[in-house]
């Protein structure tokens, strides 16, 4: 298997890939590639020596010769509003990061075999870290080959370096382990152990510096003295990882690394912040929750990506996080798609999203024996299917389809082209175009539903407007009070009582005049005290009667009002009555209003015409419930029948008691003539 030599500033890189198969398969790989991070497989569980102090480390770096963890970046704002935050951290990853300093030259280019040489023995013997002692036969492995839960073990290979090598060795391997560098022993990762009582876990990541004496031109051998009891992965191989470079370049190339994956924590983790508030203040719409812990979900997985390399933390730990990363990048895969089909609507395509959906993520996980490629399938497999969700609702011309889309096609893109850094510190870049897409759809929604509500909020003004104006018209006012002038001088009671309902149904009419909704309750004491005005009017008997009605029920103000009024208008009284009969019959969501009015039906009203009466019952009903009612009137012979039905569960939710009546309704007295 050949290998690839490439440069970097930081020096060269050797890597033995470190992990090994979930199931304990051998897949043995060698690769030359530029220093940079690399998030293998394996790990175990917790062992038992105490972290070093920060203090301890420090005075380890200062000597040069001792061993150096991951060094902590620096962390972002957390605080900082979503519409201010995403332009800053835009015009960050827009401006070039400057090139770490590394200090002393890199390392003149180095080209190791082919194909390494590692070889392996049982057992514990200290002349084995000897760069004389004859290995010839031990046994030769490939570096995923490593065996788990063994007991103590050597490895041993060799690295040939030319003037000037670089000083730097980054270890990344789930065991405890001793290294020896030409018989010399360099530091210490763990407390190698023969049995899992006595090892303590190392850390995953570690650096070391090699002396200055130990670095001439030449073969240089390599001694490992391990044990690897607590690796917690299934199988029984484990893999090893090397990179040498410069010591202080590495130092600053591990900082650089986590800054973006901390970025895009704090992006997340504000926008899910966010998102999460306006679901709960705003209404508890379901795109704004399954949108939060969409990035709630990113900002987990980008705090276990930077947690590597912030945080110190035991190999025991590395395949519990494996393992919560993998779970994570499949929730990413699923949320995905199911905000898609949320937010724009996409009822009747759940069933073909869903279940290709989970077929491919089911194969996802049993396709690689490695976590990081069951992530990067299931990232992989949850941006296409969105991307398929986003381009139908495209073609259905859902508002902000055409950016989520192009934002997902992108992402799509640089997960193929660079899969490796996808999950690392490339994530904020190659995912950012489709998180920054659904951020752009979410706003455009948000934008027209506020100015929708601006409409509404003048529409309500104007309905009100139109509500006083309808109920207080200057013929109204005069028949009315041509009529008390009329009876006042015979039948001065009469006058009286039809003051008090004049009175009583202004009353409840300003009461009612600046709300939404009102309890039908009220709605019916408007009516009836109408009826009761126009009753002393017509010198008829107008009544109301209601069946199977919840008073506390929701109904915009004035509509049966309205209804009532329009059917005095176009009725005659049948037999000195003017009779009105409601009735509500509860739906399957929702409810069914019938007013039917009976009384002479006069010839205008054979063909009914939409007046300012029903254009002010339709603009109430759209303002209240919005595409989910229907209104209808058809002549019956013994007058007209009007129906309403609102689907929605708002309509039969209880809005609070009725008012209880504002005036007593004795029968009318018909007014002299």
């Amino acid at each position: 298997m050949a290998a690839t030599v490439e440069r970097r500033r930081s020096g060269w890189r050797m890597d033995f890939m470190a992990g090994r198969p979930r199931d304990g398969g051998r897949r043995a790989m060698w690769r030359t590639r530029p220093a940079g991070p690399m998030d293998s497989e394996p790990t175990a569980r917790r062992g038992g020596e105490p972290r070093p102090a920060p203090s301890e480390r420090l005075d380890r770096r200062a000597n040069g010769s001792g061993t150096v963890s991951t060094a902590a970046a620096g962390a972002a704002n957390l605080g900082a509003m979503l519409r201010r935050v995403l332009p800053l951290l835009v015009w960050l990853l827009a401006v070039p990061l400057p090139a770490a300093q590394p200090g002393p030259p890199s390392a003149p280019e180095i080209r190791p075999p082919a194909e390494p040489v590692l070889r392996f023995r049982v057992g514990d013997d200290p002349r084995w870290a000897d760069p004389a002692h004859d290995d010839s036969a031990w046994q030769i492995i490939a570096p995923r080959e490593l065996p788990a839960r063994r007991g103590i073990y050597w490895v041993r290979f060799r690295v040939r370096s030319q003037p000037r090598p670089p000083d730097g060795l980054l270890f990344k391997v789930v065991a405890s382990y001793d290294l020896h560098w030409d018989g010399r022993l360099i530091g210490r990762n763990g407390r190698v152990g023969a049995s899992p009582d006595d090892e303590s876990p190392g850390f995953v990541d570690t650096l070391f510096q090699l002396p200055p004496d130990l670095l001439g031109p030449g073969e240089h051998t390599v001694a490992l003295r391990m044990s690897s009891w607590h690796t917690g992965f299934p199988g029984p191989t484990y893999g090893l990882l090397l990179a040498r470079g410069n010591f202080r370049a590495m130092l600053v190339e591990r900082s650089r690394t986590a800054l973006l994956s901390v970025m895009a924590v704090g992006a997340a983790l504000v926008a899910a912040v966010v998102f999460g508030l306006m679901w709960l203040l705003a209404g508890r719409r379901r795109s704004l929750l399954v949108c939060s812990a969409l990035f709630a979900v990113v900002a987990l997985l980008q705090a276990l990506q930077a947690w590597r390399w912030l945080y110190e933390y035991p190999y025991d730990w590395h395949y519990p996080r494996l393992l919560v990363i993998t779970v994570l990048a499949t929730a990413l895969a699923v949320l995905l798609p199911v905000f898609l089909l949320v937010h724009f609507e996409l009822r009747r395509r759940r069933a073909w999203v869903f279940a290709p959906l989970a077929g491919m993520l089911v194969h996802a996980w049993f396709s690689t024996p490695f976590y990081n490629g069951i992530s990067l399938y299931a990232c992989a497999v949850g941006f296409a299917v969105a991307l398929g969700v986003a381009t139908a609702a495209v073609a259905r011309r859902r508002r902000g389809a055409a950016v989520a889309a192009a934002g997902l096609a992108v992402s799509l893109v640089a997960l193929i082209a660079a899969p490796r850094d996808f999950l690392d510190q490339a994530f904020f870049l190659s995912a950012g175009p489709a998180l920054l897409g659904l951020l752009v759809t979410v706003v455009l929604e948000l934008r027209e539903e506020r100015r929708a509500a601006r409409r509404m909020e003048l529409t309500a003004a104007r309905l009100e407007t139109e509500l006083l104006k309808k109920n207080i018209q200057p013929h109204f006012l005069l028949n009315t009070l041509a009529t008390i002038q009329e009876v006042i001088e015979q039948e001065p009671r009469t006058a009286v009582t039809l003051i008090d309902a004049l009175a009583a149904e202004f009353r409840i009419l300003s009461r009612v005049a600046g709300k939404t909704l009102v309890p039908l309750g009220e709605e019916l004491d408007l009516c009836r005290a109408h009826l009761r005005v126009m009753s002393l009017r017509k010198g008829a008997v107008c009544e109301l009667a209601a069946r199977g009605i919840d008073a506390a029920a929701p109904i915009p103000p004035a509509l049966f009002h309205t209804l009532v009024e329009n059917g005095l208008t176009h009725l005659a009284p049948r037999g000195g009555r003017i009779e009105f009969d409601l009735r509500a019959d509860r739906l399957a969501v929702g409810v069914r209003y019938t007013l039917t009015a009976r009384g002479e039906r006069q010839a205008a009203a054979a063909e009914p015409r939409e007046g300012t009466g029903l254009r002010y019952v339709r603009a109430r009903l759209e303002e209240s419930f919005t595409g989910a009612w229907s209104l209808a009137g058809v002549p019956v012979p013994e007058g007209w029948e009007t129906m309403i039905e609102i689907h929605s569960p708002a309509a039969v939710a209880p809005l609070r008691e009725a008012a209880p009546p504002a005036w007593p309704q004795p029968q009318p007295q018909p007014a002299s003539p």
